[in-house]
């Protein structure tokens, strides 16, 4: 027995004595692999870089004229990433007044004025937000040892804004060249010098354009029934797309509002299925005489500087694939922003607008463009950098001539009346039901209205009423789900409700022979008012 208890003694010597070292061994070579590697470059922010999806400039190398020693594929593929990189941690560290976050990304006497910024900035609580759009490198010289790059850097468009104590002070886009020397250290390309040549403001050039006068938008918001929201792009089905635009053409409507939503369109790398999916939806609608109006950023709400590059990504993927499509009509950047003013700052959202609407012109100089806005008091905001003057009403018919002329005293540009209606949710348990009848009534006076003013541009919302909505959108309460569910012309078994009789015209009847008038709420009251009497003076008689 004590013979065992010997070796069971031993063996464990020998076992801790074995792990000890394996630990030992370990700490080690950990410590000797960050001192000889230059250290972990991607975990300098806490970010993978080798997978930015922070920053997505377009870049352009060029090689025709280099001396030196040949570049190959390689070599070229981590010039381009070593040098984004440094320009993205460039800006984080500006923005964040952190002098630690580009120390693998610049040689020490570029660290030093860097810090040199940084410190009088943090002094003085400056920081500075910035990014930029585009990169053209052009490779002078590659030395021979492969140790050392020279090469410029042209139109770099650059966007930046200056705050102090917190309080934007200064805001500008430039155009601007650099004279760029990169020099390889522990296998990463680390900038020596970035010194700036030219500078100048860049003033995009904003070209006007009209609704054509022979052309008046009688449209239609549309989502696929069954497939409403983000579904519609999940769950593309070419067959019933067209089934339904054929159906909105004997409406005699000539416009249909489509939506892109920013992630599910694959944010600053666009997927190549949706792009597709996209081009179908514009040639089905060019196949049944229908103009589109493309709703840009669905569902999108970070307006910060730093993600204006992913925004420009995305948008100048999905305009070269749509620009010279003749079912384009307009470019709408983005459904009701105005509602985001509260979150956002109205500034912080007006200055996120007035680029993309910038961007959008010079990706596609002849495509007018136009915004969502929520209500007529906020459509006139940047209608100079607009095309079309863009709102949605949902108020009193009565009351939409006042609110109308009102905004033409603010602006000369073509407007359009992009969303307007009224649900039909009636339910036994929903105090303020409406009904098929009443929103008919409603449809039929704003009619009335249009034809009051000459040549009004109105888009309705919306074809279909929806058995399912995602609760992304909604959320889970009835009283926002159930009535969304139910302004469309179309009900859920597919009949044409009394409001499709008054798309393009207040003439026809309302036929209001029919249950549907009747309220169910108010029903319900009388049933129970009834049968409250009959107790009542069933017990009064005992």
């Amino acid at each position: 027995m004590k013979i065992i208890k010997r070796k069971i003694k031993q063996a464990s010597i020998v076992i801790v004595f074995i792990l000890t070292n394996l630990l030992i061994f370990s700490i080690v070579s950990k410590i000797y692999y960050e001192f000889n590697s230059g250290g972990d470059r991607t975990k300098a922010l806490h970010i993978e870089l080798d997978n930015n999806a922070y920053y997505f400039p377009s870049i352009d190398i060029k090689i025709k004229n280099s001396k030196g020693r040949k570049l190959n594929l390689e070599v070229l593929k981590n010039i381009k990433k070593d040098y984004l990189n440094a320009w993205y941690v460039k800006s984080y560290a500006l923005k964040n007044n952190d002098s630690e976050s580009f120390r693998d990304f610049y040689t020490d006497s570029a660290q030093a004025k860097l810090t040199e910024i940084i410190n009088y900035n943090h002094k003085n609580k400056i920081t500075v937000a910035s990014t930029t759009l585009q990169h053209n490198l052009e490779i002078l010289y590659f030395s021979e040892d492969g140790q050392l790059l020279f090469l410029k850097d042209k139109n770099v468009e650059e966007i930046s804004e200056i705050s102090q104590n917190g309080i934007p002070i200064h805001k500008e886009i430039t155009m601007n060249d650099y004279d760029v020397v990169l020099l390889l250290e522990d296998g990463f390309w680390r900038v020596r010098h970035l010194i700036k040549t030219k500078h100048k403001e860049n003033n995009a050039v904003k070209i006007k354009h009209l609704i054509p006068k022979a052309f008046k938008i009688k449209g239609i918001n549309y989502y696929p029934q069954n497939t409403p929201w983000f579904e519609f792009w999940k769950k593309f089905n070419p067959l019933i797309i067209d089934d339904d635009f054929k159906k909105i053409n004997k409406l005699k409507l000539n416009t249909v509002r489509i939506f892109i939503p920013y992630k599910l369109f694959g944010k600053a790398t666009v997927f190549e299925e949706q792009l597709k999916n996209l081009k179908t939806t514009l040639d089905l609608a060019e196949k049944n005489d229908l103009k589109i109006i493309l709703t840009l950023f669905d569902f999108y709400g970070d307006y910060n500087i730093a993600n204006y590059n992913l925004c420009d990504r995305h948008i100048e993927q999905i305009i070269a694939k749509v620009k010279n499509h003749k079912a384009l009509l307009q470019y709408d950047i983005k459904n009701e922003p105005d509602l985001d003013f509260k979150k956002y700052s109205a500034k912080k959202v007006l200055n996120w607008l007035r680029f993309i609407a910038e961007r959008i012109k010079k990706y596609d100089s002849n495509t007018p463009v136009t915004i969502g806005w929520n209500s007529s008091e906020k459509a006139h905001l940047l209608e100079s950098e607009l095309d079309v003057v863009s709102y949605h009403y949902y108020k009193n018919p009565k009351d939409f001539i006042a609110h109308h002329k009102a905004l033409l005293t603010k602006t000369n540009k073509p407007i359009v009346v992009q969303e307007f209606g009224k649900h039909s949710y009636n339910s036994f348990w929903f105090p303020f039901s409406n009904s098929e009848i009443s929103q008919a009534k409603y449809h039929k006076e704003i009619q009335e209205q249009f034809n009051l003013l000459e040549n009004i541009n109105y888009v309705n919302w919306t074809l279909y009423d929806f058995p399912n909505i995602d609760s992304k959108v909604f959320g889970y309460l009835p009283q926002h789900i159930f009535p969304q569910k139910n302004y469309g012309l179309i009900d859920v078994n597919g009949n044409y409700k009394e409001s499709s009789k008054f798309l393009t015209s207040s003439s026809a009847k309302i036929d209001t022979f029919s249950f549907k008038i009747i309220n169910k709420f108010i029903v319900t009251l009388l049933i129970a008012s009834l049968f409250i009497l009959i107790f009542i003076k069933f017990k009064s008689k005992k």
